[in-house]
């Protein structure tokens, strides 16, 4: 974080300070007074010397703040907090306004202040922001912790009671920010997403190996499933992962990154990046040099905390982390909590505005992402800006149907993967950040409103429109100071349906709780060279206030983001000027990047389905046709039809779809055929790429021996022959064999692996979906059967079911009794099997008392036996009841067991020697609790609701 300057008395102060000296709240609103009311010290007299004990002082003066003074916080452009440093600067204050000595309220975020109204001697934690990382600034306070330090915000996390720290805390001269902490929490749940959103098939399929290969990404929340098919081999060790492993955590690194060994929807769009997990118990950055040390150039934050609006410690903290690291790329889930609204803050009680979750994310330099549902809508739960100065939030809105979460993974991936292209073709040198960004916001599909606006920002993420940007560079930068212009030239073909220019630069961190986080304003302009029409580039009216929040943007200078567009919508051919310039550089010049864009009218593009796997009628019904096109009329309608021939025949599936909604969801037809799609439009016919439709592979275990096992499929129609893919040494499935059978059976010493998938090579050379990967040792299948067990009816009768996994190599099955070490006591049964049967079952009439044993034995057409497991059956025999063990211990349970058939509302009393009831059990349950009973001969009786008799007998009770 930047010093703020500090000032000796000079002729340039004392010139800037040639304004009125005017009693400057008397004239101004009533929320002007009130700051002065409310930050001033109580007297409201005067300062008249400066005190380095107490160096504070609220300033409100006529024009801007000059840049001399050392602000420690800036509550709009001319009411600040300041620090005069000295008698003579405070004298020449005092010449051009009024200054009041400050108390310590204006150090509180709005969440601090409104919390510590509330009198508590309860511990609590806290953050404190002070000019120095010393935590030796609370040595010898014994009701102080130091929990943590933040070095890049000069911040710690202490826990203390809330009176100790207004009382002795805050008025320390060295603590300029306070804020309450709160705990992070992932966003929501995840239930998947749809890969022919953003083109992220199309990356796959269309721009191969752009697949995140060496990027380290990290996952900041709590730790992934290290052995997850998907995640396998690549989740490196660290020193500040979670201890906690969750779901939450494995399923959003799959989004990112997932190697698709599962299946096909278990493929991130940066399948080939690594993870490096980290615990969000720490709401701040992690160690930048940690970061490093671990490559991590991008890193994720699926989680939340409450909706907070201001600038705070951990804003600040990443925004110097981005301002010294470059390079590195975080993006941010928005929330989900766009149905309600801030509870304190400029965007108060707004609902449906200015809800993003987490003080962190009012940082300026990182992205956060909202969220779209599969249908193409808006959830009304994902969290709309603008954040607490007006600045446009979330920037981004990626395909999240459960949440933001996923959305925000989807927008790591495709950063990891655009680091990866970039470096590739930069001598392994990463992009800037602010590349990265103009990229991503500049190729954004629009939106919900024209234009950016408060609940997308600046549209759908395309990941595939931003790799064929970087590719082609339709990208450049450089660097401007106070004052200075940078231009490009850029040609607009003709017949251009929209260009785009975005601006995204990375700015240096502001103080915590000022009102406006920018410090470097740069401005965007794009010029006709022709005739001189200047574009400004859209800005939203921030205005606290629904109605406001909703206008539609309008092209003005924008002084609060650190990204602006320019777009035109149809515009002229010919040259334009891309020009930007340094409106405000207080320090050295700002480097800055610029992505520019044209969409050409009458043009179309079929984007999904781009491969087999978009195809799956047993999981996704209806198949989901994308296609990216420009017309300049909305109403410009199209026809779609199919072909199962290679375009000889078609058949129609809709006409007169209007072409810019860009998708169109088909129930699948119940076929196993080749296909391709076409659109007839007026300008043209365009065709897809060639799929497949039928039922995906599926794989089963047929056996698992200890010398074999079997793997069997359904077969495809146009299948020639079938991969079989294993996972050995390697994070990715790697093909080991080719078959020609829909089954293969393979020698465990060969094979030792236990992850197998199957796919099927077609003879008409169309890649064609695998299998589900299946770890054969989780399949419930054993040598030859699946498994063997029993029902227990009435009086006791016991009916033994084996169940089969490959009865095409079963002769017979026997059913046996075995002492408990398998020695044969009788067979019951000798069943001839049927190579189409499954399941066998055998009745045994009578059971003895107590505990038998149990199994099959399943002869092979070879000759082989093979041997179930043995299982026990405790039951009455004969009986109603058995008791066991009998005798019984007094500290121990009796455990009991009926006969089957006994009537549910029966009673279990228990009698002494000398017929006294000692138990009277109404409830059967099995069990008996002894304590409390005497030692010594028992009597039970087992008797029905309505008295009558099943049963009497006796047990021993011992200490």
């Amino acid at each position: 974080m930047p010093d703020p300057v500090r000032n000796t008395v000079s002729q340039q102060l004392k010139i800037i300070f040639l304004l009125p000296a005017i009693f400057f709240f008397l004239q101004d609103s009533s929320a002007q007074v009130n700051l002065v009311e409310k930050y001033g010290q109580r007297s409201l007299q005067p300062a008249k010397a400066y005190d380095s004990a107490h160096p504070y002082f609220i300033v409100r003066w006529n024009n801007t703040v000059p840049l001399a003074v050392k602000i420690l916080r800036q509550f709009d452009d001319s009411t600040a907090i300041i620090d005069p440093g000295n008698t003579n600067t405070l004298t020449v204050l005092r010449e051009a306004t009024t200054v009041f000595p400050a108390n310590d309220d204006w150090k509180m975020s709005p969440a601090a202040e409104k919390k510590l109204q509330a009198i508590s001697k309860a511990e609590e934690e806290f953050i404190l922001t002070t000019g120095i990382n010393d935590p030796g600034l609370f040595r010898g306070m014994q009701n102080v912790k130091v929990i943590s330090v933040d070095h890049p915000s000069r911040s710690f996390v202490i826990r203390t009671t809330r009176d100790y720290l207004r009382e002795k805390l805050l008025p320390l001269k060295e603590v300029i920010f306070a804020d309450i902490r709160v705990m992070p929490k992932a966003e929501i749940g995840i239930i998947g997403y749809n890969r022919s959103f953003h083109g992220l098939s199309a990356v796959d399929y269309a721009i191969p190996g752009a697949n995140g290969k060496n990027i380290v990404v990290g996952v900041k929340e709590q730790k992934m499933e290290e052995l997850d098919l998907d995640l396998y081999k690549r989740v490196l060790l660290s020193p500040i992962a979670s201890s906690t492993v969750s779901n939450h955590s494995t399923v959003v690194s799959s989004i990112i990154g997932g190697a698709g060994n599962s299946f096909y929807d278990g493929r991130g769009i940066a399948n080939g990046c690594s993870f490096f997990p980290s615990s969000f118990a720490n709401l701040f950055p992690d160690d930048a040099a940690v970061l490093s040390a671990n490559k991590v150039t991008t890193q994720n934050h699926s989680y939340g905390t409450v909706i907070q609006q201001f600038y705070g410690a951990e804003a600040v903290s990443y925004d110097e982390q981005t301002w010294q690291n470059k390079t590195l790329v975080h993006v941010f889930s928005a929330g989900n909590q766009g149905t309600a609204a801030a509870p304190v803050g400029p965007y108060a009680n707004i609902a449906g505005y200015g809800n993003i979750t987490g003080n962190f994310k009012m940082a300026k330099n990182i992205i956060t992402t909202g969220a779209m549902d599969n249908a193409g809508h808006i959830p009304a739960e994902s969290s709309s800006g603008p954040v607490y100065d007006g600045r446009v939030a979330p920037q981004l809105i990626a395909l999240g149907p459960n949440g933001t979460s996923d959305a925000a993974a989807v927008v790591s991936g495709t950063v990891a993967v655009l680091q990866q292209v970039y470096a590739d073709s930069n001598s392994q040198t990463l992009p800037p950040a602010s590349l990265i960004k103009a990229l991503l916001y500049n190729n954004a599909d629009d939106i919900f409103r024209t234009h950016i606006d408060y609940k997308t920002g600046y549209g759908l993420l395309n990941s595939y429109e931003s790799v064929r940007s970087l590719q082609q560079k339709l990208f450049d930068g450089g660097n401007v100071g106070q004052s200075q212009v940078w231009t490009k030239t850029i040609s607009i073909p003709a017949n251009c349906a929209e260009a785009r220019v975005t601006l995204c630069w990375t700015d240096t961190a502001a103080l915590p709780n000022n009102n406006k986080a920018l410090v470097n304003d740069l401005d965007l302009e794009l010029i006709n060279s022709s005739n001189g029409t200047v574009y400004k580039p859209w800005v939203l009216d921030a205005t606290a206030h629904a109605d406001s929040l909703a206008k539609p943007a309008t092209r003005k200078r924008d002084s609060l983001n650190t990204a602006e567009q320019v777009s035109i919508s149809l515009p002229a051919a010919g040259d334009y000027q891309v020009r930007v310039t340094g409106h405000t550089i207080p320090g050295s010049p700002i480097d800055f990047h610029v992505a520019f864009n044209y969409d050409i009218l009458n043009t179309f593009q079929f984007i999904s389905p781009q491969h087999t796997a978009d195809v799956n009628p047993d999981e996704d019904p209806e198949l989901d046709i994308r296609w990216k096109t420009f017309v300049a009329d909305t109403n410009q309608a199209g026809s779609l039809f199919i072909s199962y021939d290679a375009g000889i025949n078609w058949q129609l599936i809709k006409s007169g779809h209007k072409l810019h909604r860009g998708d169109y969801q088909w129930p699948v037809k119940d076929t196993s055929s080749r296909a391709q799609l076409k659109m007839e439009t007026s300008f043209g016919d365009y065709f897809s790429n060639e799929f497949i439709i039928s039922r995906v592979t599926r794989m089963n275990v047929d056996f698992l021996c200890t010398d074999s096992f079997r793997l069997s499929w359904n077969s495809h129609i146009y299948a020639g022959s079938y991969d079989i893919f294993t996972l050995i040494d390697s994070p990715y499935l790697k093909k080991i064999l080719n078959v020609s059978d829909s089954f293969v059976v393979l020698n465990r010493n060969q094979y030792p692996s236990l992850v197998y998938a199957v796919q099927p090579v077609l003879t008409n050379g169309l890649p064609a979906a695998r299998s589900v990967a299946q770890d054969i040792s989780f399949q419930g299948v054993n040598c030859f059967y699946r498994t063997l067990y029993y029902t227990i009816f009435d009086e006791n009768k016991l009916e033994l079911t084996l169940e089969l996994s490959a009865p095409g190599y079963t002769d017979s099955i026997f059913f046996e009794q075995v002492s408990a070490n398998g020695q044969l006591l009788k067979v019951h049964g000798n069943i001839k099997s049927d190579p189409s049967g499954f399941v066998y079952s055998q009745l045994v009439d009578s059971l003895p008392t107590g505990t038998s044993y149990w199994r099959a034995r399943i002869k092979l057409k070879t000759g082989a036996v093979v041997y179930t497991e043995i299982i026990s059956i405790v039951t009455s025999g004969n009986k109603f009841v058995v008791f066991y063990p009998n005798p019984s211990r007094r500290s121990a349970q009796l455990q009991y067991v009926l006969k089957q058939g006994v009537p549910g509302d029966s009673r279990l009393q228990l009698f002494d020697i000398n017929g006294r009831l000692v138990r009277d059990e109404r409830e059967l349950s099995g069990s008996l609790n002894t304590m409390g009973i005497p030692a010594g001969l028992l009597f039970y009786k087992l008797v029905t609701r309505d008295g009558h008799m099943l049963e009497t007998g006796k047990l021993l009770i011992v200490e």
